[in-house]
């Protein structure tokens, strides 16, 4: 059973390593974007911006109906089997990880960016596509 409980602990740390990876990936989209809009020709990695269109477009949908992110629910599931009660859950690193993924922040404060980044994503989206994306477009 111990075995079983420290996994859960691990499984939830790792948790937060990849939703702090996901925080950072919506980031950079964001940045790349802006920067291959005004200062060179806009980048053609067209897998990495649908990922990022689909997944920004995401993010403010559960923002807007005020929807925790499926990996803060699951993190806290198996923290809350792991321990409830913990007062620093996690090792160093994940504890500071912690606190930048959710910050103690008026809502707002994060909805406004957060919508702004996927409106601007959707319009540099289509205002210029990806060169394979716009390909499929012409050939239809």
């Amino acid at each position: 059973m111990l075995v079983l409980t420290m996994l859960y602990k691990i499984i939830a740390d790792i948790i937060v390593v990849v939703h702090f990876g996901w925080v950072l990936f919506m980031l950079l989209g964001f940045v790349l974007s802006l920067w291959g809009f005004f200062w060179r020709e806009f980048f053609n990695w067209w897998l990495f911006r649908i990922l990022h269109l689909f997944g920004i477009v995401y993010v403010v949908l559960l923002a807007v109906l005020r929807q925790y992110c499926p990996l803060t629910i699951l993190e806290n599931t198996l923290r809350a089997r792991y321990n409830p009660i913990l007062t620093y859950p996690g090792s160093f690193i994940v504890h500071y990880i912690n606190r930048l993924i959710y910050p103690d922040v008026n809502p707002l404060i994060l909805l406004i960016p957060t919508i702004f980044i996927a409106v601007f994503t959707v319009v540099i989206f289509i205002i210029k596509p990806p060169a394979r994306i716009r390909g499929i477009f012409r050939r239809g």
